[in-house]
């Protein structure tokens, strides 16, 4: 399966560095062509397996380089139509991925279902995690690029650490197909290196934080 057990441990380490900050869903992706690309999310659904037009706040964070935040004391009593999280849920976060001083390549979002208030040090947190995840977002934004919807959804599926046979189960088809869709990745995703999916969990102290 070439470099996908890295995927599994990269999205481990993930899922751990996004502890401190409350949230109930988060999505990080790359950006391209305007849009938002997903690489991974705190769940597997074919919303979050898409990409999608970015939203105000989040096009003015990557615009600024720094996090920026919604934060409500109150939930939204009528949700929009289709009940879109980014616009209904009454806390997010969107944090640039990117090295320090250049432009940002990815956006990492978080978000709270019921009211939250993120502070000064979840933001400056999460602007930290943004730069350390640069690197992880560089090395896959190519080889995500090639896959096709159904590959995309199978090397989301082999992150959680499905084995071929539950991906034929979860995408509904036969083990010989997924076997295929599974190949094809590894294939695509041959020239990644395994140190470029490194990457550290960073020590929370709060004091440490500034923006």
């Amino acid at each position: 399966m070439g470099q996908l057990p890295d995927l599994q441990q990269a999205r481990r380490r993930l899922g751990l560095a996004l502890k401190p900050i409350a949230h109930d869903r988060w999505v990080l992706g790359y950006l391209r062509g305007g849009c938002l690309q997903p690489i991974a999310a705190s769940e597997v659904s074919r919303r979050f397996l898409q990409g999608r037009p970015l939203v105000p706040l989040s096009r003015k964070a990557l615009f600024e380089k720094k996090p920026m935040v919604i934060n409500s004391v109150f939930e939204k009593p009528i949700p929009s139509e289709g009940y879109d999280w980014e616009f209904d849920w009454p806390a997010l976060l969107y944090a640039p991925v990117g090295v320090i001083g250049e432009r940002p390549i990815g956006l990492l979002t978080l978000g709270c279902r019921r009211d939250h208030w993120y502070t000064e040090e979840d933001v400056a947190y999460a602007h930290t995690l943004g730069h350390t995840l640069a690197s992880l977002v560089a090395a896959l934004r190519g080889p995500l690029s090639k896959l096709n919807e159904s590959e995309g959804e199978v090397a989301q599926l082999i992150s959680y650490g499905l084995s071929t046979q539950e991906i034929a189960r979860a995408i509904r088809t036969d083990d010989r197909h997924a076997r295929t869709l599974v190949d094809n990745v590894a294939r695509k995703f041959k020239a990644v290196n395994s140190d470029d999916l490194f990457f550290p969990i960073i020590q929370w102290k709060r004091r440490e934080f500034r923006l």
